[in-house]
């Protein structure tokens, strides 16, 4: 008493005995922990009373004897207080201590231990009981702030502040609750360790713990309801969790933290005291993330079901098509904007959010569940069998947004199989709020993932069945177009450098550069239908062509203007196979598969541009042939017209022609045409050399005088070979086509001159030259027949003789069939062995071969002279 009576005087009294007026702990050994015994000090405060009572004493005795008989006896009586008081403190001291002050312990005396100890938690104690008083007014304040700032920029901002105070307020109350009660029991334990009765321990303890209920039970109130508040608030917010995402991040951010500083309080009340399983305790931190995550879930899939309610009203207010199509777009724009949102909600809300609140996932699923759900009520459930009802364009936005929906699916989720074809059960995912799990704070991404999978496949297998009727529609709408385009009438026009062109390319590639600009601006860059309709595409234009070529090659004019379209026709072609490999994303596989498609349509458009330039000769040697093919080796050739006149007409027609081809022609195609020219020429004159053999009249299927006739024929050769050549500065390369194809006509000269005598030259290998040009034995036996037949008829006979004798060689030299000829690509008039083989195959001369060339005849279709008789000139 003297000691816990002397720290409370001292602390109303004396500053410095303020710090310890609480009290110390006492270790195990006795001591005070951290700070001087307080024994100590109180004697050296009773010391020090003492001495000034006594100085004071002292210096009034000093007084002398003036002092009254009161005066002295009062000072009698203070010196007998103070020595009686200084006998008490020894005694107590004497008492506690024990004569070593190493060994001053309070173990031995467990009453002064908890006075002591109770000294140290009474102004604790008494703030706390204080910070009760106050949690009415506290509670009020921070319900007064939230409202306050109610729709203002710092609304959630504030709203945060006031969670961390209620989450402080919550976190005393469950502490005090969970203290008090396990102070209860450890009273009871201690009581049933001295042997108390059992029964009246347990009636104590309740009594205990109604009392402690009873004296939170009002604060408990007054907190919990205005968690309760509160939570409504946050819920209010995480409503609003897509607009909040977009125009106040930061306003999403503090609502967040409002409300994980609930569950952070949990987790750490936990990690401190453990999980108590006291039945008593009553109290628990309110649950803000549960029903947040709930609340989440549930707005997630009311929004995706309102987006398409509204674009599906939306539709039904319009007009402007029929119901089931204008259902149909609905449903494929509310599936837009939700797959649209799967970006946001990825990279602008869930950064606002812890990552194990895993709302993309959440998102995900809701997405794809709802869309799916919608689409295949609109296509008629999983096989689709209302496909071949939707138009192109339905069908390729069909295509489009799967394909879509797969790369969102693929970013979001990287380690599922997108697009894996499942026959399974759908995942028992009944909504949104179904995914949760771990007592509704997670979400169950392994689940979700599961369900993600799942309609996957699902819309994969729908990709396929779209993409198909896709194709098939964009067949059947390529050739329908093609076969206008192709069969309408292109009227030609000349530009102002002089090009002959029609509207063909326009027409054909206007229309290709449309479908394909809107396919690809409705697929997504990674496409694989894309590829596929565009293979499809280029093989209709590569079979149109195939098929319609020869149509515009009507006359010079129309060959001309074919050529330059079909030259600017693969320009577009070119155009646009790179403006697709620049916008889209391809694979190697589908690049590769284009780069075929496109190489083989660039290739027939470039074959078609020279035979179309190279076709211009039929209708130049036309005028040439009705003016000079039958004047040509008759006898006023061979006997007046002794300055190659004939020869000459030839050439300055091909002049008037070139002046016109130059004009009307892209410079390559000029060259072509030079080329053809050149061929054409030599097989003209070539034919009438071989017609004049096969005159009916004797007389005029020789010559009167080969010599002359030969000497005639090498300058008229020379005539069209100087005109030729004289072109070589214009086209270098002209030089090598001149000396190549000149070469059978220089042949065949020398076979004749080696005929009527005038040459020592080697038949045979003259005969292989031409063997090699002509690729034909029986061919070149009649073709040298027939020139042994213009100017020595009695050794034909012989010659063909001798021609059998060199059979195996001839063959040797030039094998049939070794080169294929690509026939489409080149005319027949330019190929020197068809020239040969239609003008022999129309003689009816009889040519005096016998037996050994019966083979010959019945294979051209040719009559041989009676027996071994070589056929008598007239």
């Amino acid at each position: 008493e003297l000691i816990i009576g002397a720290s409370v005087k001292t602390n109303v009294s004396d500053d410095v005995s303020v710090k310890t007026s609480e009290g110390v702990e006492v270790a195990a050994t006795g001591y005070a922990v951290g700070v001087d015994n307080k024994i100590d000090k109180e004697i050296e405060k009773l010391r020090a009373t003492t001495s000034r009572e006594l100085a004071l004493i002292n210096a009034r005795l000093n007084d002398g004897v003036a002092a009254s008989g009161s005066e002295v006896q009062e000072l009698v009586n203070a010196v007998s207080a103070t020595k009686t008081d200084l006998g008490k403190l020894r005694e107590l001291s004497t008492y506690i201590a024990q004569g070593n002050d190493n060994n001053a312990l309070l173990q031995d005396y467990p009453r002064l231990k908890a006075a002591i100890h109770a000294r140290r938690n009474l102004a604790r104690c008494f703030r706390e009981l204080d910070f009760f008083t106050q949690i009415p007014a506290t509670c009020e304040r921070l319900r007064d702030e939230m409202h306050s700032s109610e729709w203002s920029e710092e609304e959630w901002t504030v709203l945060r502040d006031v969670c961390r105070e209620h989450v402080e307020l919550e976190v005393f109350l469950v502490e005090a609750e969970a203290g008090m009660k396990a102070r209860i029991d450890e009273e009871r334990t201690s009581d049933s360790t001295r042997g108390g009765k059992k029964s009246s321990m347990t009636k104590s303890g309740t009594k205990n713990y109604a009392s402690v209920d009873r004296f939170l039970e009002e604060h408990v109130r007054t907190v919990w309801e205005l968690g309760d508040e509160i939570k409504l608030r946050v819920l209010s917010g995480v409503g609003m969790t897509f607009d909040l995402a977009l125009n106040n991040p930061a306003g999403m951010v503090a609502l967040v933290e409002a409300v994980e500083l609930y569950e952070a309080a949990g987790q750490e009340y936990h990690a401190v005291y453990g999980n108590r399983n006291s039945q008593d305790e009553r109290l628990h931190f309110t649950d803000m993330r549960r029903g947040a995550l709930e609340h989440i879930a549930k707005d997630f899939e009311v929004r995706g079901l309102e987006v398409f309610q509204e674009v599906q009203q939306m539709a039904a207010d319009s007009a402007e098509e029929d119901m089931a199509t204008a259902n149909f777009n609905a449903v494929l724009r509310a599936s837009n904007d939700l797959t649209n949102q799967m970006d946001f909600v990825t990279h602008q809300m869930a950064p606002c959010f812890p990552k194990y609140w895993a709302l993309e996932a959440l998102w995900t699923s809701v997405v794809a569940d709802v869309c799916s759900q919608q689409i295949l009520g609109q296509i008629g459930g999983r096989d689709a069998h209302r496909l071949p009802d939707l138009t192109v364009t339905q069908l390729l936005d069909l295509v489009a947004w799967i394909e879509s929906f797969r790369e969102k699916i693929e970013d979001a989720f990287p380690d599922i199989v997108v697009g894996k074809v499942t026959n399974g059960p759908k995942p028992s995912i009944e909504s949104g709020a179904s995914l949760l799990h771990g007592e509704g704070k997670e979400i169950d991404v392994v689940r979700a993932k599961e369900s993600v999978e799942w309609v996957s496949g699902v819309l994969w297998e729908v990709h396929r069945l779209a993409q198909d009727e896709f194709l098939v529609r964009t067949r059947a709408q390529a050739e329908e177009w093609l076969e206008n385009v192709y069969s309408a009438d292109h009227a030609k026009t000349q530009n102002a450098d002089g090009l002959l062109t029609t509207s063909l390319c326009e027409d054909v590639y206007s229309l290709v550069g449309v479908q394909l600009r809107t396919i690809r601006e409705r697929l997504t860059k990674r496409s694989e239908v894309l590829v596929l309709a565009v293979s499809v595409i280029f093989s209709y234009l590569r079979m149109k062509q195939l098929e319609c070529r020869d149509d515009f090659l009507t006359d010079l004019e129309c060959c001309c203007a074919a050529a330059n379209d079909f030259i600017r026709m693969s320009d577009q072609c070119e155009e646009i196979l790179a403006d697709l490999e620049s916008a889209a994303t391809l694979s190697k596989e589908s690049h590769d598969t284009l780069a075929a498609q496109s190489n083989e349509l660039l290739t027939l458009y470039s074959s078609d541009a020279v035979y179309a330039a190279q076709r211009v000769h039929v209708y130049i040697f036309e005028p040439i042939e009705e003016e000079i093919g039958g004047a040509l080796f008759n006898v006023e050739w061979e006997e007046s017209l002794t300055h190659n006149e004939l020869a000459l007409t030839l050439v300055r027609t091909l002049e008037d022609y070139m002046g016109d081809l130059e004009l009307w022609l892209e410079e390559l195609m000029v060259r072509k045409v030079v080329d053809s020219l050149i061929i054409a020429t030599i097989n003209f004159y070539v034919k009438c050399l071989l017609k004049k053999a096969d005159n009916k009249n004797a007389k005029e299927s020789t010559f009167k005088d080969p010599k002359v006739a030969i000497t005639r024929i090498r300058g008229d050769i020379s005539v069209i070979r100087e005109y030729f050549e004289s072109l070589i500065e214009v086209f270098p390369a002209l030089g090598r086509v001149i000396g190549s194809e000149f070469e059978v006509l220089d042949t065949m000269v020398e076979l004749m001159m080696i005929a009527a005598g005038q040459s020592n030259a080697n038949m045979e290998e003259q005969v292989f030259v031409l063997q090699r040009k002509i690729k034909d034995v029986n061919l070149t036996r009649l073709v040298v027949g027939d020139l042994w037949h213009l100017v020595n008829t009695g050794e034909e006979r012989s010659i063909y003789e001798q021609l059998d004798e060199h059979e195996t060689t001839l063959k040797a030299m030039a094998p049939e069939g070794q080169d294929p000829v690509d026939s489409r690509n080149t005319d027949s008039g330019l190929r020197f062995d068809q020239v040969v083989l239609a003008t022999i195959g129309k003689s009816s001369r009889k040519r005096p071969i016998g037996t050994l060339g019966g083979n010959i005849m019945n294979k051209f279709g040719l009559k041989a002279g009676q027996g071994d008789q070589p056929q008598q000139q007239e």
